[in-house]
């Protein structure tokens, strides 16, 4: 009896032992399969090693666009013309004037006509100066469109300088019959225009003009937005 005692407390000496054992085998597994308690290694950094996350990693830093101010050669391009109108396109996808049919639009010889009857001319008014912030100066002017009917549609256009071209950037509609008498583009204050044309008070007849108005506008983004204006009685 005495024997079997023995043995039973070597069995349980020998089976804590190898349970202590088996632990401290755990702690030491070094990652190679078994699976246990694994010390992990530093973290992963997203900085590059200068300390600047991202730096050169993407695509976001691209090559800056040219400047629209210059010409190809890189020399400052000088100021539109308003004879360079009259052979601009007027119309594109980036800008469609409120009263033209759909589609590409450009001048030849300052008009362009539709298969259905549609005109569009460039009248003379026009400025010459700064629109849209940049050391190359854009022009101004107004555009007739004549549908076919009694209408005459005026709108107010801006063409941006993009390295000496004009480009349409943004128009206002002056109204149906409502001609313009000046464009002029001021220096001071900045990107303004001040076109004077001649409309008519809400009550009057579409046949007639009463009023001439001088609005003052700038650009922007596809349209022009009028800052102020004052009306004057106008006599035929």
């Amino acid at each position: 009896m005495q024997g079997t005692r023995v043995w039973r407390r070597r069995a349980v000496w020998l089976c804590a032992t190898l349970a202590v054992a088996s632990v401290t085998v755990g702690c030491r597994d070094t990652g190679d399969g078994g699976g246990a308690a694994v010390t992990p290694g530093p973290v992963a950094s997203s900085k590059t090693p200068d300390g600047d996350a991202g730096k050169g990693g993407g695509k976001e830093s691209a090559t800056p666009a040219p400047d629209a101010s210059k010409t190809p050669g890189g020399e400052p391009a000088g100021a539109l013309t308003c004879a360079q109108l009259r052979n601009a396109e007027l119309q594109n996808a980036e800008l469609r004037l409120p009263d033209a049919p759909e589609g590409t639009i450009a001048f030849t010889d300052g008009r362009w006509e539709s298969g259905d009857g549609v005109v569009v001319e460039l009248q003379p008014q026009c400025g010459v100066g700064d629109m849209t912030g940049d050391p190359a100066a854009d022009a101004v002017a107004a555009v007739k469109v004549t549908t076919g009917g009694t209408g005459r549609f005026y709108t107010l256009v801006t063409w941006r300088n993009d390295a000496g071209t004009p480009v349409p950037a943004a128009a206002v509609p002056l109204g149906d019959r409502t001609p313009v008498e000046s464009v002029e583009v001021s220096a001071e204050p900045a990107r303004q225009a001040t076109v004077v044309y001649l409309t008519r008070g809400d009550t009057d007849p579409a046949a007639v003009v009463t009023i001439r108005r001088t609005a003052v506008y700038r650009v922007a983004g596809p349209a022009m937005a009028e800052l102020h204006h004052s009306d004057a009685p106008y006599t035929p």
